[in-house]
């Protein structure tokens, strides 16, 4: 096997301009209009012995939202919340068909609203169609588990649970323990086993999870694959749909995001690092975001890229601590920085315009309290 050729750019060389990308219209998930109380959470968590990021118990929900953003020649030119829901987080979009989720219920909206929900669903973090509309892969990241459904019938018709895979170590931070997860007893005398059997009841925060499978989509060179991303692993993983197979496709990320292949090439978010990464045929090229301008010197060298997505060649990029999307051309070396509002704590975004129907169908979901 050939060593990785590993190549470092510093996104900060590039050079500044806002005329190397056309409108950006975007819908986006706003899993919280209060980003200092999940900065501090985060901070907390930096602490715990396990070193796996993240809440280690229960929260009380957040009210979150949806909001369509115009962005063009380095400003935003148009923001509107269309709606105010309970912590959306995965957003997808086929053609005319538009799906969100918030909290632990789907949304999918085309001439009216269809609303998914299952016992196992908690804290979903992606939704990703197939690339003909008819299949729907939903990352439960809650038990570590992804589910697909029909689009049309709703039915389901595959599961993957990382615990029945070979990921089922998960970590107890109040007793400073391993433990192993599963849906039924074990018989294990080394190890600590929690079963949990009971979803409506039973949660497991961020930090005990054993892979917290933060996002899933169809690998576009193979339908019959998946593509995860494995926040404590550090890892994106192929899953092999027949035989449940998880092989390793990009490693060394560190909390990462949004795996996705792009042709020969697979990317994904290095959010604790600060990173985007590309690999393909042996070469993994990084891009640093580390000395961008704009981050609040209390963050000192934390970083927090949200997720990013491919725009024709463009890359936009969440900056969750400088609060702005960025979007950077790898081939001509150029970058823009947008600042967004800065109480937003932006979990996902998609470029689509809606219609009007669309988004008045969005807009009559507002929770009744809002």
């Amino acid at each position: 096997m050939k060593s990785m050729q590993i190549e470092r750019i510093n996104l900060a060389s590039f050079s500044n301009d806002q005329h190397f990308y056309d409108k950006i219209e975007l819908i986006v998930a706003i899993k919280n209009f209060d980003l200092a109380a999940i900065r501090k959470r985060y901070l907390a968590s930096k602490k715990e012995k396990s070193g796996k990021t993240g809440s280690v118990e229960r929260r009380a929900v957040s009210q979150g939202g949806l909001a369509k953003i115009t962005i063009e020649k380095g400003k935003i030119t148009n923001e509107e919340i269309l709606v105010k829901l309970n912590e959306p987080r995965g957003i997808a979009v086929l053609d005319d068909i538009f799906s969100f989720s918030a909290e632990n219920t789907i949304y999918i909206i085309k001439d009216d609203v269809q609303t998914l929900n299952a016992p196992w669903f908690s804290y979903i973090h992606t939704l990703d169609f197939d690339e003909n509309g008819e299949k729907m892969i939903v990352s439960s990241s809650g038990f570590d588990v992804l589910f697909e459904y029909d689009v049309k019938s709703l039915k389901k018709t595959y599961e993957w649970w990382a615990w029945e895979n070979g990921f089922n170590i998960g970590f107890d931070a109040k007793k400073d323990e391993a433990i192993i997860l599963s849906r039924k007893a074990l018989s294990d005398a080394d190890k600590r086993v929690v079963v949990i059997n009971d979803p409506a009841n039973q949660v497991l925060p961020t930090a005990m999870r054993s892979a917290f499978i933060n996002s899933v989509v169809y690998d576009r060179a193979d339908n019959n694959k998946l593509l995860a991303t494995f926040f404590h692993e550090g890892k994106v993983y192929a899953i092999d749909k027949k035989s449940g197979q998880a092989i390793p496709e990009l490693e060394g990320l560190k909390t990462p995001h949004g795996g996705e292949r792009l042709g020969e090439v697979i990317f994904a978010t290095s959010t604790g690092s600060g990173e985007v990464v590309f690999q393909a045929n042996n070469k993994k090229s990084i891009y640093s975001f580390k000395d961008l301008k704009g981050k609040p010197d209390f963050l000192a060298d934390m970083e927090w890229l949200q997720n990013s997505k491919s725009i024709g060649d463009n890359i936009i990029t969440i900056d969750s601590n400088r609060t702005s999307f960025v979007i950077f051309n790898r081939k001509t070396q150029q970058m823009d920085i947008i600042p967004y509002n800065s109480n937003w704590a932006i979990q996902d975004m998609v470029q689509v315009k809606l219609s009007e129907h669309q988004e008045d169908l969005i807009r009559s979901l507002n929770n009744p309290s809002n």
